[in-house]
């Protein structure tokens, strides 16, 4: 019997290409998309941050008997908040890269009953989207929108 040749097997240059056009559009897609997505993620973690730091500031107040103040601090490039017990502060918050408070956020101070006088927070991110965190001065429920 005769040698029989080992047909080499491979891709054409046509099916290469064809690969890295559909991977090269997908890798732009991925890329326009992927830093309006981290956008909001981190307004939305901002938001929920800042919403629990009220409600154990609340929940603080209340334990200890004690008064307590959040104050809202803005400036052209840092957006932040300061948690402070009877005066002597305890916390300080940096909001993320882009995050910042929409205004001058009222400052909030739980009294040692947990009581306080309602107020919005508005927190914006690079792309003009909003969230707010509402403290509602009845039954005192602390939400986010």
């Amino acid at each position: 019997m005769g040698d029989k040749r080992s047909r080499e097997r491979g891709f054409t240059l046509l099916e290469i290409m064809l690969v890295l056009i559909l991977l090269s559009g997908a890798g732009f897609v991925l890329l326009i998309k992927l830093p309006i997505h981290l956008e909001k993620e981190r307004l939305a973690f901002a938001t929920t941050q800042l919403l629990e730091e009220i409600r154990d500031t609340r929940q603080a107040a209340l334990a200890e008997n004690n008064w307590y103040e959040i104050l809202f601090y803005t400036s052209s490039e840092d957006h932040n908040y300061k948690i402070f017990r009877q005066g002597t502060r305890v916390k300080d918050i940096n909001l993320s890269k882009g995050i910042k408070f929409v205004g001058q956020p009222n400052k909030v101070k739980f009294l040692a009953n947990g009581r306080t006088a309602g107020t919005t927070i508005v927190l914006t991110n690079s792309s003009g989207e909003q969230k707010s965190v509402i403290i509602a001065p009845v039954g005192m429920r602390i939400r986010e929108e």
